[in-house]
């Protein structure tokens, strides 16, 4: 029961590990774009933000 349980853990270790690491790269391809920038300008500026789709 115990080999079980430990196969289970790590199966899902690796598959939050897969998914925070897809999630770490969307995060960083989303942070370069315009709309990112716009989005934190307008946040400061308490404003609705203007975005472009880029």
């Amino acid at each position: 029961m115990a080999s079980i349980r430990e196969t289970m853990r790590a199966d899902l270790a690796d598959r939050y590990r897969a998914a925070t690491d897809r999630e770490n790269e969307e995060q960083a391809r989303l942070r370069a774009t315009e709309d990112y920038r716009e989005g934190v300008k307008a946040y400061s500026e308490r404003r609705p933000g203007d975005f472009a789709g880029r």
